[in-house]
């Protein structure tokens, strides 16, 4: 405990609202204009969480998340619950205060855009990055005029495909187009055109991982899955992969390799496994074949 340094009395007070440190007994001040580094112990939510922040920027809200808003907390300052009318009109007061919000036409569409992004990441399973990436890409095409003649949603699918394709992620055109009820040929449209107008520098796909994918959801064995390996190595070699989809010539080389190895499944089940069509599959199958000849015996 620190003494008094006039009267030698162990009586010192910190008053953290003026900052000081005094002594109780004689009144003098030892020292002024503190600064408290500690958490304020009010807040002006509903007294669990004591945070001094708010949400953190996103490329996925309309405004960034920069703009305020109105708690949901029906209470007063001193804590106790509103009356019944208080809180009618504190209902209406907060509509107003998101309607406010939405100062122009923009602002409307990259609300809509936003919401459909955030159902599409909850139905395919993506990351918060992919996401953000997603809304990057959809505010460049905006700014570009993608979106005029298209519908929003087209867009905002083309734009997580783009955003999948660049991270790595595996997600195809049907993946996107089964949680957005759109056609892959209207995604494949504005997903193009994105790639062009924005002159987005696309990754290949890692072929090898795509091939584990499909091999893992159709339960074929090691010897099949190596073979398979063995096929699309060739296949690069032979530079057969150029200009393909990456999904289709995995899921036709995997084909090709249980064909050899008498596994007994069928390029509908093939198909389902990798998320492509069997004409997709069948396509793939007989060009590769007509170029790497194995013995089907």
């Amino acid at each position: 405990m620190l003494r008094c340094g006039r009267c030698g009395k162990e009586s010192l007070i910190h008053d953290k609202i003026l900052g000081e440190i005094f002594c109780k007994s004689c009144g003098f001040v030892i020292d002024e204009k503190i600064n408290d580094l500690n958490h304020d112990s009010i807040n002006f939510d509903d007294g669990k969480n004591n945070r001094r922040t708010g949400t953190k920027m996103s490329m996925s809200v309309h405004d960034f998340g920069l703009s305020t808003m109105i708690g949901d907390i029906n209470k007063d300052a001193k804590g106790n619950p509103i009356s019944a009318s208080t809180n009618a009109t504190l209902k209406r007061i907060r509509i107003l205060d998101q309607r406010s919000q939405l100062h122009k036409h923009i602002d409307i569409n990259y609300r809509l855009a936003f919401d459909v992004l955030q159902r599409i990441q909850d139905k395919i399973g993506v990351s918060d990055h992919v996401k953000e990436l997603a809304a990057y890409i959809y505010r460049k095409a905006v700014e570009q005029k993608i979106t005029q003649g298209r519908s929003i949603n087209a867009v905002v699918a083309a734009s997580m495909y783009a955003a999948c394709r660049n991270t790595y992620t595996l997600r195809t055109l049907r993946d996107i187009s089964e949680v957005t009820d759109i056609k892959p040929k209207k995604i494949a449209q504005s997903y193009r055109a994105i790639v062009k107008q924005l002159d987005l520098k696309i990754p290949v796909v890692n072929q090898v991982s795509c091939l584990s994918k499909i091999s893992n959801n159709l339960g074929v064995s090691e010897k099949t899955k190596y073979l398979a390996m063995e096929i699309l190595k060739k296949a690069a070699d032979l530079q057969i992969l150029a200009g393909r989809d990456p999904v289709g010539i995995s899921a036709a080389i995997l084909y090709y390799a249980c064909l050899i190895k008498k596994e007994p499944f069928t390029q509908t089940q093939v198909a389902e496994a990798s998320r492509v069509t069997a004409v997709t599959v069948r396509n793939r199958f007989h060009e590769i074949k007509k170029i790497i000849h194995l013995d089907l015996n």
